[in-house]
Formats: structure tokens, C-alpha cells, sequence
């Protein structure tokens, strides 16, 4: 995501840079111990280091002069509260924390965010940048969508001449350990029902989801679970209806300019314990379903609300416009000289 294309554009500008990359924990005690010690004897030496979400290792260190330590935040958009912001409820840090505070640099969507991830991360304001999210600019090139597409109708079958519907939720729960995805908001077998010949349903459950729930044999044909797909902005780029409640993904599609259903039947509950950085209705450039009939008398006569989802791209994605990643390439890395980067 962010990081790839950071990463290529550094290349493609010819920056001289040394890369080391961690991007998965081993399981094991001893493993985890051995990367975790391979990572600070790099961070040590790198002038950059970029992290794309939390990463607990980082916050009890304190930066070298000069060195600097970039969030690029792997969500784009405001919706739900995360890091300080979620202070006093549930899941949420204690004010004495160490998370997030030595970031020297965080990059976001657009300039009307910036002060809700100074709150989140507990950062000075003139730290958070709003050049655009770089993973966006996918969404401003078309022959890289038409690749991604093409590749994608190659892997997955089932993906030609039909109607893709992506139901896409977030996780419930405090954290992690606890995530999942309430059974009884999701019946397949109405769903399964409901949908034509022409229609695929996918399936995209967080990646903190581990239960998915199980197809019932008679809908296999229109419902697969694609939970195990890395990919998830290229499913976005196939898909005609997307269904979704509190996720970042809101905002990934709002630049395709497509239909979309909120599916919020705990609406109140979420907000209550999670809570949102602006009022919930501002999020919505769809309708919204609090329950499955409502969700099911939608799904063949939804139609894009246009003039609310151009108001919501000025609001939350204003700095996304296809040329993101060059705006962070020149507010991170425009000093001179040979640099390795974490």
C-alpha cells in the first residue's frame, strides 16, 4: 500500500536509498526477539523510518537528531476514533502513554482531518501533513486499474460478466484479541435468496476477523469469501455495490464514484462506544440500512448520491488527486545526499 508506493516512487526519482523492509512478525519467542533486535540495529543507522500503523517496538525510543519517524497511516479519511482520541472509553489509551508521541512526521487525506490525527496520535498540529494518502493516486491512474482489473478477472473466475456486490464490515470488539463480526447481522441464506444469476456477493471480513461465516452449499455460486485476499483496494476497483458500516473503505470508494449501503444495525451502540469525529450522517454519501430487510429492499435500487459524495471527497480526500505520492516523496525526502531508509 503507502509504503510500496513510496518505495517505487524513491526509484523512480532516483533517490539513492538502502531499504530494509519488516513486515511480518515471526510466531516464535526466539524469532520475534531476533527481528525485533535486526529492526532497532537498523532504525539505529536509517534517517527515515515509516510505519504505516500502531507498532508498539517504536514509542519508548527516543529519535537521534536529525532522524525521522514517519506515520503514514494506513487509513484514509477520519471515521472512527482511534489512539487519544478514544481516551475514557473502552479499548482506548491512558493519557500517560507513550504511543504515537515521537512521530516527527504523519501524512494525511486532506487538510480538514489534520487536527483530528493531531488529537489521535497526541502530536503537534504542524507535524500533520495533508499531501494526500499515496495509495489514492491508483484511483487517478487508469491503465494501472485496467491492469489490476484484467489480472484480477484471471484469478478469480467468477468475477466475469457479473454484478460484484463487496461486503466489506469492520470488526466489533476492543481490540484484536476480542475482534469480530456480530453472525446474527448476516444471514446468507436470505442474502443467497435475494440475489440474481447475474450477482456475485464477496465476502471481505477485517483482517482481524478470523470466524467468517460458513456459505451454505446451495449459494456457492453467487457467494464466495475472498476474507484471505491481501489486496483489498484492487477488490474495490471490480466492485459495482459496495457494503460496508464504519470502515476506512468509505473513503478509498467514494473515489470511484459508485453506489454504496451502509449496513449500520448497531449504529447507536458503535457510536456510544467507539464514536465517530464527525456526526455519522456526514460519512454517508449512500442510504443506510439498520436492518437486513432494509439492506436487502436496497440492493436493486441503489443509486449513487452524487452531489453528497462530491461534498464528501472536498471534505475528507481533498488532497487526493492522483499526484500524493510525489507531495510526500518532496515533504520527507527532499534533502540531499544518500540516505537509508527504514
Amino acid at each position: 500500500d503507502n509504503l510500496l508506493y513510496i518505495h517505487d516512487q524513491l526509484d523512480r526519482e532516483k533517490y539513492d536509498v538502502s531499504v530494509f523492509f519488516f513486515a511480518v512478525r515471526p510466531r516464535s519467542p526466539f524469532g520475534r526477539l531476533s527481528q525485533d533486535l535486526r529492526f532497532l540495529h537498523a532504525m539505529a543507522q536509517a534517517k527515515y523510518t515509516l510505519v504505516d500503523d500502531y507498532f508498539r517496538l517504536i514509542y519508548p525510543l527516543k529519535l537521534r537528531s536529525g532522524a525521522r519517524l514517519v506515520q503514514v497511516w494506513h487509513a484514509l479519511g477520519a471515521l472512527k476514533r482511534v489512539g487519544y482520541s478514544r481516551s475514557g472509553r473502552f479499548g482506548g489509551p491512558v493519557s500517560t502513554s507513550l504511543s504515537h508521541k515521537n512521530y516527527t512526521d504523519v501524512i494525511v487525506s486532506a487538510d480538514s482531518v489534520r487536527l483530528n490525527y493531531a488529537e489521535a496520535f497526541g502530536v503537534p498540529l504542524s507535524i500533520v501533513k495533508a499531501t494526500g494518502v499515496p495509495r489514492s493516486d491508483l484511483f487517478f491512474d487508469q491503465a494501472q486499474q485496467d491492469s489490476v482489473r484484467a489480472r484480477l478477472r484471471q484469478q478469480i473466475s467468477q468475477l466475469a460478466n457479473r454484478r460484484v456486490i463487496l461486503f466489506a464490515p469492520t470488526f466489533r470488539g476492543g481490540r484484536k484479541s476480542d475482534a469480530h463480526y456480530p453472525p446474527h447481522f448476516l444471514d446468507l441464506e436470505r442474502i443467497g435468496d435475494a440475489l440474481s444469476d447475474n450477482d456475485l456477493f464477496i465476502l471481505k471480513m477485517h483482517p482481524f476477523v478470523k470466524q467468517v461465516p460458513s456459505i451454505p452449499a446451495a449459494y456457492r455460486d453467487r457467494i464466495v469469501d475472498l476474507s484471505w485476499f491481501p489486496e483489498f483496494t484492487h477488490l474495490l476497483l471490480v466492485t459495482d455495490l459496495l457494503i460496508t458500516d464504519y470502515s476506512s473503505a468509505i473513503f478509498d470508494y467514494a473515489l470511484l464514484n459508485r453506489p454504496i449501503i451502509f449496513y449500520v444495525p448497531d449504529l447507536a451502540t458503535y457510536d456510544e462506544k467507539r464514536g465517530f469525529y464527525c456526526d455519522f450522517d456526514e460519512y454517508t454519501y449512500g442510504p443506510q440500512a439498520h436492518s437486513l430487510d432494509d439492506l436487502l429492499g436496497m440492493l436493486d435500487s441503489v443509486t449513487l448520491d452524487e452531489l453528497r459524495a462530491e461534498k464528501f471527497r472536498e471534505k475528507f480526500l481533498n488532497r487526493c488527486d492522483g499526484h500524493s505520492t510525489q507531495r510526500v516523496i518532496q515533504a520527507i525526502f527532499s534533502e540531499a545526499g544518500n540516505h537509508a531508509a527504514s
